[in-house]
């Protein structure tokens, strides 16, 4: 291993003066140039996993030295890197989308374009569970039951509102909301206080996985027409099968996905960005040994729900690569 994380008396700098006093690529000690990754909040699955690839790319490359920070998350990565503050970030690509398109939570902002789009990471997997005895299998099955569709502001409710218009039924009228988190959701669940809920989730889902220790329960399949009416106005999202077996299931699971996606800096010359992107796909084994999300890592689903433009770095990997890049990416 070439080096295994930067100076304590560095990395706690970055820690406490990133977010008021910008940072930019340096040379650290050894010659090599220090970048920051921005991650996600402690105990969350960027935070470790972000750590993770940092560390992996730091021993990997010669010619960088990548630190990890803990940050809000997709959101405030995006803020992070458009503010030129950091030069990697993990997000979400359907925020990455809002984002670049002035939508969403940027609405009131405007579009922010001032980042590259690397590449997927993960999955992050919309599932909707439902207690067996309701009987329903498909989503406007849940109409007149109870669902908590997640926090407000929060990915979960986003997919849910969604999924929700695009399967005919009205929120205001036809569900019975809750907001809860899907911790909480579980145990009302649990309780018989709730009969369903969804969540972005990774797959497994430990959460799931508990709950059916305690409870039958039903996942409710997304058709293909259902998802074609979505990526209509939203094509970030993708298709994902949870195999049969996951879980209790005997069937696939047909749900949809966003995507945990790799962004960078715009002015991020194209040479690091470069050897990022093909130690990120060549060298996955790396962060998969450190974190399970990282078992993820595939050439072949690095486009999958991308939206936003690619790094000059990345398109140059994934040519060499032999995959054809559409022009909107460039």
């Amino acid at each position: 291993m070439k080096r295994t994380k930067i100076a304590i008396l560095m990395a706690t700098c970055l820690m406490v003066g990133v977010l008021t006093s910008g940072c930019g690529s340096s040379e650290s000690s050894d010659g090599a140039k220090s970048l920051t990754i921005a991650t996600g909040s402690s105990g969350g699955t960027y935070y470790a996993l972000g750590a993770a690839m940092a560390n992996a790319w730091t021993d990997d490359l010669e010619s960088i030295t990548v630190n990890s920070i803990s940050s809000g998350a997709s959101t405030e990565n995006m803020n992070l890197l458009n503010a030129g503050e950091v030069e990697l970030g993990l997000s979400m690509n359907s925020i990455a989308d809002n984002c670049y398109n002035g939508e969403g939570v940027y609405a009131e902002t405007g579009a922010q374009t001032n980042f590259k789009t690397i590449g997927v990471v993960y999955p992050e997997v919309f599932q909707i569970v439902a207690s067996a005895e309701t009987g329903a299998e498909s989503v406007s099955d849940l109409a007149g039951l109870s669902v908590a569709i997640g926090p407000v502001g929060s990915g979960t409710a986003s997919s849910s509102e969604i999924v929700f218009a695009v399967a005919g039924l009205d929120m205001a009228t036809e569900i019975s909301v809750e907001r809860d988190s899907f911790t909480d959701a579980v145990t009302k669940m649990q309780d018989n206080l709730l009969d369903a809920s969804c969540a972005v989730l990774s797959v497994p889902a430990s959460s799931i996985t508990e709950l059916e220790t305690v409870k039958q329960i039903n996942f409710i399949d997304i058709s293909d027409e259902e998802l074609a009416t979505i990526q209509e106005s939203f094509p970030y999202y993708t298709r994902f099968v949870i195999p049969t077996g996951t879980y209790s299931n005997t069937e696939d699971i047909n749900t949809i996905t966003c995507q945990a996606a790799l962004y960078c800096a715009a002015d991020l010359d194209t040479e690091t960005v470069y050897n990022i992107t093909k130690s990120l796909y060549e060298n996955a084994e790396a962060v998969a040994t450190a974190h399970s999300a990282g078992g993820y890592i595939s050439l072949e689903t690095a486009l999958d729900g991308i939206t936003t433009p690619l790094h000059a770095g990345a398109i140059q990997y994934y040519e060499e690569q032999g995959i054809v890049i559409p022009d909107e990416l460039k």
